[in-house]
C-alpha cells in the first residue's frame, strides 16, 4: 500500500516536469500520467484501510495462483528479460514502433504463444495505434527510427 501510494507520488512529481505547449486546449501530455499517478495513490489508499481493518488475503480454492512447490519457469523467465533487453537495444535505432513490436512478440513467444500469424498482426497493430495515439493526440514525440522516412 505504501509503495503504491509513494509511487503515485513520484508519478504526480514527475508529470510537473512534462512541457506543455501554451496554444495547446485539447489533452495534453500531463492527463493520462496525472490519471495514473492519481489511481496509484487511490488504491494505495484502499490497501492501507483494508489492511487497517485488519483483512487479509485468503487463497480461494479456485485460485490461479502459481503452485509454489513447482519449480520456476526460467525459460519464460529468461525469454521475457531478453524481450525487455531487446526493445530496449532497438528503440533508438529501430523505432518505437519497430522495438515494441518486436518486444511484443517475445513476449507472447515465451509465454507459449504458437499462434504466430496472429502475434505478429497483433503486435504490429498494437505497437503502431499505440505510436500514433502518443505522437498525434498527445503530441509526444517517439523514436520514428527506420520507418521516420514513411511516417507522417
Amino acid at each position: 500500500a505504501l509503495g503504491l501510494i509513494v509511487m503515485g507520488a513520484v508519478v504526480l512529481l514527475e508529470v510537473r516536469e512534462i512541457r506543455v505547449p501554451r496554444a495547446l486546449t485539447q489533452v495534453g501530455p500531463r492527463v493520462f500520467p496525472s490519471i495514473i499517478g492519481w489511481g496509484l495513490i487511490v488504491v494505495g489508499l484502499w490497501y492501507a484501510v483494508d489492511v487497517l481493518r485488519g483483512h487479509r488475503a485468503a487463497p480461494s480454492d479456485d485460485s490461479e495462483d502459481a503452485d509454489p512447490s513447482l519449480p520456476a519457469d526460467w525459460s519464460t523467465l529468461i525469454g521475457l528479460g531478453i524481450a525487455l533487453i531487446a526493445y530496449a537495444a532497438l528503440m533508438e535505432p529501430a523505432g518505437f514502433i519497430i522495438a515494441s513490436a518486436v518486444m511484443f512478440l517475445l513476449a507472447a513467444l515465451s509465454m507459449g504463444s504458437r499462434q504466430y500469424v496472429r502475434d505478429v498482426i497483433v503486435c504490429v497493430v498494437v505497437s503502431t495505434v499505440v505510436y500514433y495515439v502518443f505522437t498525434e493526440w498527445l503530441g509526444i514525440r517517439l523514436p520514428e527510427g527506420l520507418l521516420g522516412p514513411i511516417l507522417p
